[in-house]
């Protein structure tokens, strides 16, 4: 196998220009090995769905005006100017915290706004489980919460900030959700990614690209059993269909084609 493969390498080598006094010189000097390597290092490493601040704001401009988020020009120019350096890393991000409203209600009004701004992104692709809700919703007569945040929902509060996802697959390899999330969790950051940042929803292949957890979010699905706040909101993908899914899972899970990524 490792003979076939050294042959394809230096056909396509000496097809895009390669010489023999290439590899000489690779072999010999130590210096011009090093470069090469941390020249192919860093190609790996570079994310393909980077974007640039003004393709963000442009994003954001659109759901800002079709969902009548009230995000004011003088508050899109202060993130013109505040904008980070795009983080290093394959699957590393630059994004945004939005979120509308105080406590409770505020953490239902984020998760419906971003939810909604999904829809439109991703069209009739998309499909949100209907059992996967936000504040409360009837249950055998009581009106019971359906979503919280991990951190607590007296720390939501109204806010349009930039953040950095180092690694969107961090945390593929676990014992279970809930020995990997914490306070820097993914709650809405993570749906925000999947309305910013479309073309890495549709990369979603459970190889190379997986799907995230939302592990900063808390789901109550009383009809899906007894106990309470055992889901998890997640983004996933129908690789059959093409669809993108908005839903939630046990927290028990520990299946690596999902990741639980944290903020930072």
């Amino acid at each position: 196998m490792f003979l076939k493969q050294a042959a394809e390498f230096f056909e396509r080598f000496f097809r895009f220009g390669g010489t023999v006094p290439m590899v000489l010189k690779l072999l010999g000097d130590d210096e011009s090995m090093e470069w090469l390597v941390k020249s192919l290092k860093e190609r790996l490493e570079v994310n393909p769905f980077e974007q640039t601040v003004e393709e963000q704001l442009s994003a954001m401009r659109k759901q800002n005006a079709e969902g009548n988020w009230g995000i004011s020009e003088e508050t899109l120019a202060k993130l013109a100017e505040s904008a980070p350096a795009w983080p290093k890393g394959r699957d590393a991000y630059r994004s945004f915290r939005i979120r509308f409203g105080e406590g409770n209600d505020g953490v239902a009004q984020t998760f419906e706004a971003h939810a909604a701004a999904m829809k439109r992104v991703h069209g009739e692709k998309l499909w949100r489980w209907e059992l996967l809700h936000s504040g409360k919703v009837p249950y055998k007569g009581k009106d019971v919460e359906r979503l919280k945040l991990h951190a607590g929902n007296h720390t939501h509060h109204a806010v349009v900030e930039w953040i950095i996802v180092n690694d969107l697959s961090a945390n593929r390899k676990r014992k279970d959700v809930t020995s990997v999330r914490g306070p820097k969790s993914l709650a809405d950051e993570g749906i925000v990614l999947a309305w910013l940042f479309p073309k890495r929803v549709q990369a979603i292949d459970y190889d190379t690209w997986c799907a995230w957890f939302c592990g900063g979010y808390e789901s109550n699905v009383p009809e899906d059993g007894d106990e309470e706040w055992q889901g998890v909101v997640i983004v996933f993908r129908d690789t059959a269909s093409g669809g993108v899914l908005l839903g939630a899972r046990w927290r028990g899970n520990d299946d690596p084609d999902y990741s639980v990524p944290p903020l930072g």
